[in-house]
Protein backbone atom coordinates (compact mmCIF):
# COMPACT_ATOMS: atom_id res chain seq x y z
CA UNK A 1 0.00 0.00 0.00
CA UNK A 2 1.23 3.51 -0.82
CA UNK A 3 0.34 6.71 1.02
CA UNK A 4 1.07 10.32 0.09
CA UNK A 5 2.25 12.48 2.97
CA UNK A 6 0.05 15.61 3.06
CA UNK A 7 -0.41 18.44 5.62
CA UNK A 8 -3.64 16.70 6.64
CA UNK A 9 -2.00 13.33 7.15
CA UNK A 10 -1.54 10.25 5.01
CA UNK A 11 -3.62 9.95 1.84
CA UNK A 12 -3.85 6.54 0.22
CA UNK A 13 -2.72 6.33 -3.42
CA UNK A 14 -4.89 4.06 -5.55
CA UNK A 15 -2.67 2.04 -7.85
CA UNK A 16 -3.27 0.15 -11.07
CA UNK A 17 -4.58 -3.34 -10.19
CA UNK A 18 -2.10 -6.18 -10.60
CA UNK A 19 -2.65 -9.89 -11.00
CA UNK A 20 -2.39 -11.82 -7.70
CA UNK A 21 0.51 -14.27 -7.31
CA UNK A 22 -0.14 -17.84 -8.50
CA UNK A 23 -1.56 -20.28 -5.99
CA UNK A 24 0.47 -23.22 -7.30
CA UNK A 25 3.87 -23.59 -8.97
CA UNK A 26 5.81 -26.53 -10.42
CA UNK A 27 9.52 -26.37 -9.60
CA UNK A 28 11.83 -27.27 -12.50
CA UNK A 29 15.16 -26.26 -10.97
CA UNK A 30 16.78 -23.34 -9.22
CA UNK A 31 14.16 -20.75 -10.14
CA UNK A 32 15.07 -17.10 -9.53
CA UNK A 33 11.70 -16.67 -7.79
CA UNK A 34 12.45 -19.32 -5.15
CA UNK A 35 14.85 -19.39 -2.22
CA UNK A 36 16.02 -21.87 0.40
CA UNK A 37 15.97 -20.55 3.98
CA UNK A 38 17.40 -22.00 7.19
CA UNK A 39 15.80 -21.29 10.59
CA UNK A 40 16.73 -17.76 11.60
CA UNK A 41 18.01 -16.83 8.15
CA UNK A 42 16.95 -13.51 6.61
CA UNK A 43 16.12 -12.99 2.95
CA UNK A 44 17.18 -9.62 1.55
CA UNK A 45 15.83 -8.59 -1.83
CA UNK A 46 15.79 -5.41 -3.87
CA UNK A 47 12.63 -4.16 -5.54
CA UNK A 48 10.18 -6.30 -3.53
CA UNK A 49 8.24 -3.12 -2.81
CA UNK A 50 8.92 -1.34 -6.10
CA UNK A 51 5.94 1.01 -6.64
CA UNK A 52 5.22 -0.05 -10.25
CA UNK A 53 1.40 -0.02 -9.80
CA UNK A 54 1.54 3.56 -8.51
CA UNK A 55 3.79 5.26 -11.07
CA UNK A 56 0.99 6.95 -12.97
CA UNK A 57 -0.52 8.23 -9.71
CA UNK A 58 2.57 9.81 -8.15
CA UNK A 59 3.73 13.44 -8.30
CA UNK A 60 7.36 14.51 -8.51
CA UNK A 61 8.48 16.37 -5.39
CA UNK A 62 5.91 14.76 -3.12
CA UNK A 63 6.84 12.45 -0.26
CA UNK A 64 5.32 8.98 0.10
CA UNK A 65 5.21 6.07 2.53
CA UNK A 66 5.21 2.49 1.24
CA UNK A 67 3.54 0.11 3.70
CA UNK A 68 3.43 -3.69 3.86
CA UNK A 69 -0.01 -4.66 5.24
CA UNK A 70 0.73 -8.37 5.59
CA UNK A 71 -0.31 -11.37 3.53
CA UNK A 72 -0.84 -15.10 3.43
CA UNK A 73 1.43 -16.96 1.00
CA UNK A 74 0.80 -20.44 -0.37
CA UNK A 75 3.99 -21.08 -2.37
CA UNK A 76 6.19 -22.80 0.18
CA UNK A 77 7.28 -26.29 1.27
CA UNK A 78 9.50 -27.98 3.83
CA UNK A 79 12.92 -29.10 2.59
CA UNK A 80 15.27 -28.08 -0.20
CA UNK A 81 14.68 -27.07 -3.80
CA UNK A 82 16.37 -30.22 -5.08
CA UNK A 83 13.96 -32.38 -3.06
CA UNK A 84 11.03 -30.71 -4.79
CA UNK A 85 12.19 -30.66 -8.42
CA UNK A 86 9.36 -31.65 -10.78
CA UNK A 87 6.88 -31.28 -7.93
CA UNK A 88 4.12 -28.74 -7.43
CA UNK A 89 3.99 -26.51 -4.38
CA UNK A 90 1.07 -24.35 -3.33
CA UNK A 91 -2.55 -24.70 -2.29
CA UNK A 92 -2.79 -28.34 -3.38
CA UNK A 93 0.12 -29.49 -1.18
CA UNK A 94 -1.97 -29.78 1.97
CA UNK A 95 0.12 -27.23 3.87
CA UNK A 96 -1.45 -24.13 5.41
CA UNK A 97 -0.42 -20.77 3.93
CA UNK A 98 2.45 -18.89 5.55
CA UNK A 99 1.31 -15.75 7.37
CA UNK A 100 3.66 -12.82 6.71
CA UNK A 101 2.84 -10.13 9.29
CA UNK A 102 2.41 -6.53 8.22
CA UNK A 103 3.84 -3.33 9.61
CA UNK A 104 7.04 -2.80 7.64
CA UNK A 105 7.24 0.56 5.87
CA UNK A 106 9.61 3.06 4.30
CA UNK A 107 9.35 6.66 3.12
CA UNK A 108 10.78 8.28 -0.01
CA UNK A 109 10.50 11.36 -2.20
CA UNK A 110 9.32 11.01 -5.79
CA UNK A 111 11.69 12.59 -8.34
CA UNK A 112 11.71 12.91 -12.11
CA UNK A 113 13.30 9.98 -13.95
CA UNK A 114 16.83 10.75 -15.06
CA UNK A 115 17.60 10.42 -18.75
CA UNK A 116 19.05 7.03 -19.50
CA UNK A 117 22.30 6.80 -21.41
CA UNK A 118 22.39 5.37 -24.91
CA UNK A 119 21.82 1.65 -25.05
CA UNK A 120 24.85 -0.57 -24.82
CA UNK A 121 26.31 -1.95 -28.06
CA UNK A 122 24.42 -4.98 -29.29
CA UNK A 123 25.66 -8.13 -30.97
CA UNK A 124 24.85 -8.33 -34.68
CA UNK A 125 21.81 -10.44 -35.41
CA UNK A 126 22.33 -13.75 -37.15
CA UNK A 127 21.69 -14.06 -40.89
CA UNK A 128 20.74 -17.12 -42.94
CA UNK A 129 24.27 -17.25 -44.33
CA UNK A 130 25.51 -18.31 -40.88
CA UNK A 131 23.68 -21.62 -41.14
CA UNK A 132 25.93 -24.65 -41.61
CA UNK A 133 25.09 -26.84 -44.64
CA UNK A 134 24.16 -30.37 -43.65
CA UNK A 135 22.82 -29.40 -40.24
CA UNK A 136 19.12 -29.22 -39.38
CA UNK A 137 17.51 -26.01 -40.66
CA UNK A 138 15.47 -24.23 -37.97
CA UNK A 139 13.54 -20.98 -38.34
CA UNK A 140 11.64 -18.72 -35.94
CA UNK A 141 8.48 -16.78 -36.79
CA UNK A 142 6.70 -14.28 -34.51
CA UNK A 143 3.06 -13.18 -34.42
CA UNK A 144 1.55 -10.52 -32.20
CA UNK A 145 -0.77 -7.51 -31.90
CA UNK A 146 -0.05 -4.07 -33.34
CA UNK A 147 -0.93 -2.13 -30.16
CA UNK A 148 -0.03 -2.18 -26.47
CA UNK A 149 -1.84 -0.24 -23.73
CA UNK A 150 -0.69 0.94 -20.32
CA UNK A 151 -2.89 -1.56 -18.52
CA UNK A 152 -2.75 -4.79 -20.53
CA UNK A 153 -0.01 -7.18 -21.51
CA UNK A 154 0.38 -8.39 -25.07
CA UNK A 155 1.09 -11.98 -26.04
CA UNK A 156 3.65 -12.65 -28.76
CA UNK A 157 3.49 -16.13 -30.28
CA UNK A 158 6.87 -17.69 -31.11
CA UNK A 159 6.78 -20.49 -33.69
CA UNK A 160 9.95 -22.57 -33.98
CA UNK A 161 10.01 -24.86 -37.03
CA UNK A 162 12.33 -27.66 -38.11
CA UNK A 163 12.28 -27.00 -41.85
CA UNK A 164 14.58 -29.83 -43.00
CA UNK A 165 18.29 -29.90 -43.82
CA UNK A 166 20.36 -26.82 -44.59
CA UNK A 167 21.54 -26.90 -48.22
CA UNK A 168 24.51 -25.14 -49.81
CA UNK A 169 22.34 -22.03 -50.35
CA UNK A 170 21.56 -21.92 -46.59
CA UNK A 171 17.92 -22.77 -47.26
CA UNK A 172 15.86 -25.78 -46.16
CA UNK A 173 15.66 -29.04 -48.08
CA UNK A 174 13.47 -32.02 -47.17
CA UNK A 175 15.79 -34.49 -48.93
CA UNK A 176 17.12 -37.03 -46.43
CA UNK A 177 15.76 -35.01 -43.49
CA UNK A 178 15.30 -37.13 -40.37
CA UNK A 179 13.75 -36.54 -36.94
CA UNK A 180 15.90 -34.71 -34.40
CA UNK A 181 15.99 -33.93 -30.70
CA UNK A 182 17.27 -30.50 -29.70
CA UNK A 183 18.11 -28.70 -26.48
CA UNK A 184 15.79 -25.69 -26.67
CA UNK A 185 17.65 -23.32 -24.30
CA UNK A 186 18.59 -20.99 -27.18
CA UNK A 187 14.94 -19.95 -27.53
CA UNK A 188 14.92 -18.29 -24.11
CA UNK A 189 14.38 -14.57 -23.53
CA UNK A 190 18.06 -13.62 -23.72
CA UNK A 191 18.03 -14.16 -27.47
CA UNK A 192 15.15 -11.76 -28.13
CA UNK A 193 15.45 -8.01 -28.56
CA UNK A 194 13.06 -5.15 -27.85
CA UNK A 195 13.74 -2.03 -29.93
CA UNK A 196 12.16 1.42 -29.89
CA UNK A 197 11.95 3.69 -32.91
CA UNK A 198 14.02 6.83 -32.29
CA UNK A 199 11.97 9.99 -31.79
CA UNK A 200 14.08 11.84 -34.38
CA UNK A 201 13.84 9.18 -37.09
CA UNK A 202 13.82 10.18 -40.75
CA UNK A 203 10.27 9.76 -42.05
CA UNK A 204 11.53 9.63 -45.65
CA UNK A 205 13.60 6.48 -45.14
CA UNK A 206 12.11 3.01 -44.95
CA UNK A 207 12.46 2.02 -41.26
CA UNK A 208 12.92 -1.63 -42.26
CA UNK A 209 15.99 -0.73 -44.32
CA UNK A 210 17.47 1.83 -41.92
CA UNK A 211 18.53 0.12 -38.66
CA UNK A 212 19.73 3.44 -37.21
CA UNK A 213 16.07 4.39 -36.74
CA UNK A 214 15.77 1.72 -34.05
CA UNK A 215 17.55 1.45 -30.72
CA UNK A 216 17.67 -1.70 -28.62
CA UNK A 217 16.36 -1.16 -25.10
CA UNK A 218 18.28 -2.87 -22.31
CA UNK A 219 16.58 -2.58 -18.93
CA UNK A 220 19.48 -1.69 -16.63
CA UNK A 221 17.15 -1.69 -13.63
CA UNK A 222 15.99 -5.24 -14.17
CA UNK A 223 17.30 -7.52 -11.44
CA UNK A 224 16.62 -11.15 -12.38
CA UNK A 225 18.43 -12.32 -9.27
CA UNK A 226 21.56 -14.40 -8.75
CA UNK A 227 22.79 -17.16 -6.54
CA UNK A 228 25.96 -19.07 -5.75
CA UNK A 229 25.37 -22.75 -6.40
CA UNK A 230 27.99 -25.40 -5.77
CA UNK A 231 26.29 -28.68 -6.57
CA UNK A 232 27.09 -31.42 -9.10
CA UNK A 233 25.88 -31.25 -12.67
CA UNK A 234 22.56 -33.01 -13.21
CA UNK A 235 21.86 -35.89 -15.57
CA UNK A 236 18.78 -35.20 -17.67
CA UNK A 237 17.12 -37.55 -20.14
CA UNK A 238 16.86 -35.98 -23.60
CA UNK A 239 13.20 -37.00 -23.76
CA UNK A 240 12.43 -34.53 -20.94
CA UNK A 241 10.13 -31.98 -22.62
CA UNK A 242 11.05 -29.31 -20.06
CA UNK A 243 14.45 -28.90 -21.73
CA UNK A 244 14.41 -30.81 -25.02
CA UNK A 245 12.21 -31.02 -28.12
CA UNK A 246 11.70 -33.95 -30.45
CA UNK A 247 10.89 -32.70 -33.96
CA UNK A 248 10.07 -34.26 -37.30
CA UNK A 249 10.84 -32.40 -40.56
CA UNK A 250 8.22 -29.67 -41.00
CA UNK A 251 7.12 -29.81 -37.35
CA UNK A 252 6.65 -26.65 -35.26
CA UNK A 253 6.56 -26.06 -31.53
CA UNK A 254 5.11 -22.89 -30.03
CA UNK A 255 6.04 -20.65 -27.13
CA UNK A 256 4.56 -17.39 -25.88
CA UNK A 257 6.22 -14.19 -24.67
CA UNK A 258 4.33 -11.57 -22.67
CA UNK A 259 5.18 -7.87 -22.68
CA UNK A 260 3.63 -5.18 -20.51
CA UNK A 261 3.94 -1.42 -20.33
CA UNK A 262 6.61 -1.68 -17.64
CA UNK A 263 8.82 -3.76 -19.94
CA UNK A 264 9.20 -0.66 -22.13
CA UNK A 265 11.55 2.33 -21.80
CA UNK A 266 10.69 4.42 -18.68
CA UNK A 267 10.01 7.58 -20.72
CA UNK A 268 7.68 5.85 -23.16
CA UNK A 269 4.72 7.95 -24.28
CA UNK A 270 1.57 7.23 -26.24
CA UNK A 271 2.46 6.97 -29.92
CA UNK A 272 5.90 5.38 -29.44
CA UNK A 273 6.59 2.40 -31.69
CA UNK A 274 8.44 -0.75 -30.66
CA UNK A 275 9.36 -3.97 -32.32
CA UNK A 276 10.21 -7.36 -30.86
CA UNK A 277 12.42 -9.89 -32.63
CA UNK A 278 14.28 -13.14 -32.17
CA UNK A 279 17.82 -11.87 -32.64
CA UNK A 280 20.15 -14.85 -32.94
CA UNK A 281 20.55 -18.30 -31.53
CA UNK A 282 22.69 -21.41 -31.50
CA UNK A 283 21.39 -24.87 -30.57
CA UNK A 284 24.26 -26.15 -28.44
CA UNK A 285 23.15 -29.80 -28.33
CA UNK A 286 21.15 -31.91 -30.79
CA UNK A 287 21.05 -35.47 -32.13
CA UNK A 288 19.46 -37.37 -34.99
CA UNK A 289 16.52 -39.60 -33.99
CA UNK A 290 13.29 -39.52 -32.00
CA UNK A 291 12.22 -40.18 -28.42
CA UNK A 292 11.95 -43.94 -28.91
CA UNK A 293 15.52 -44.18 -30.20
CA UNK A 294 16.90 -42.07 -27.36
CA UNK A 295 14.74 -43.21 -24.46
CA UNK A 296 17.91 -43.91 -22.45
CA UNK A 297 20.12 -41.07 -23.73
CA UNK A 298 21.19 -38.62 -21.01
CA UNK A 299 23.28 -35.46 -20.97
CA UNK A 300 24.38 -33.24 -18.12
CA UNK A 301 23.10 -29.76 -17.35
CA UNK A 302 24.43 -27.43 -14.64
CA UNK A 303 22.58 -27.85 -11.36
CA UNK A 304 20.42 -24.77 -12.02
CA UNK A 305 19.31 -26.53 -15.23
CA UNK A 306 18.42 -23.54 -17.39
CA UNK A 307 21.70 -23.19 -19.25
CA UNK A 308 23.84 -24.86 -21.92
CA UNK A 309 24.60 -28.58 -21.88
CA UNK A 310 27.90 -29.17 -20.07
CA UNK A 311 28.45 -32.84 -20.96
CA UNK A 312 29.06 -33.60 -23.75
CA UNK A 313 30.55 -30.13 -24.12
CA UNK A 314 31.21 -30.49 -27.85
CA UNK A 315 27.87 -32.08 -28.88
CA UNK A 316 29.82 -35.29 -29.62
CA UNK A 317 31.54 -33.58 -32.54
CA UNK A 318 28.38 -32.51 -34.34
CA UNK A 319 28.33 -28.86 -35.50
CA UNK A 320 25.96 -26.49 -33.75
CA UNK A 321 22.69 -25.40 -35.36
CA UNK A 322 22.73 -21.69 -36.16
CA UNK A 323 19.27 -20.12 -35.96
CA UNK A 324 18.94 -16.80 -37.85
CA UNK A 325 16.91 -13.78 -36.79
CA UNK A 326 13.13 -13.95 -37.12
CA UNK A 327 10.68 -11.46 -38.51
CA UNK A 328 9.66 -8.77 -36.02
CA UNK A 329 6.39 -7.84 -34.36
CA UNK A 330 5.85 -4.08 -34.43
CA UNK A 331 3.44 -2.42 -32.01
CA UNK A 332 2.46 1.11 -30.99
CA UNK A 333 1.71 2.39 -27.48
CA UNK A 334 -1.90 3.52 -26.96
CA UNK A 335 -3.92 4.76 -23.97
Amino acid sequence: MLFQQTPDGLKRVEGTPESPPPQALKLTGYEVETEELLPGQTLRRRNIGHPYPFWDHMIAGERYTLFWPGAEYALWAWGTLREHWDQEIGVNSGLPPVVIPGGACCSFTCVEVEELSDSEPDDPKAEKSERIPGTPCISVFLEGPSKISKTDKICITVKITYDGLTNKDYEASYDDAKPIIIHDYCFSGDNFRLQRRCHDYNTVKNPDEDPTQWKTYFDDEQNPGWMIVDEPDVEVNVTDSAFFRSLKPGETFVRHCYLGYFDLHPNTVVGDTYRYQYWAGCVDWWIWGDREEHAKTVVKLPCWLNDHVVDPADNDGRPVIMVPASNFVEFTVVD
